[in-house]
């Protein structure tokens, strides 16, 4: 038997502002954060259906990632990124979730473009009491 869910739905270079930093700077002055995300489902029922209520709406991706960006605070994008993951993962379609999170306008002691974390998720990495 084929693995099931192996489509993608991406959402890419979505562009927030929030008050992530481990400086006290960077937590009181808000700065851009960039999101993009793919989650892995399977989108066959859909495609058959042309029901959006069979996959996971992008819209409703977009919102739930604005609302942790902008609405929490985090030391570290690892620990932003991990709760954008989870937070996709609630939807019970997603099988898995890959998110990058970057900071284009970040200080440091050289110059760089951005500074950035990847991560992915996967519903075997969570324990039962994870998707809250």
């Amino acid at each position: 038997m084929s693995e099931q869910g192996t489509d993608l739905i991406e959402v890419r270079g979505l562009k927030l502002r929030g008050h992530h930093g481990v400086t006290p700077e960077e937590r009181e002055n808000e700065q851009p954060i960039i999101v993009s995300l793919a989650a892995r489902l399977d989108t066959r029922a859909a495609s058959a259906t042309d029901d959006l209520a069979s996959t996971l709406d992008y819209e409703d991706a977009v919102t739930i990632v604005s609302k942790i960006v902008v609405g929490e605070s985090f030391q570290l994008l690892e620990t932003l990124a991990d709760r954008i993951a989870r937070a996709m993962l609630s939807n019970a379609r997603v099988l898995d979730v890959w998110v990058r999170v970057s900071k284009p306008e970040v200080v440091l002691a050289e110059e760089v473009d951005e500074v950035a974390v990847e991560i992915s998720r996967s519903r075997s990495d969570l324990g039962p009491y994870d998707l809250r």
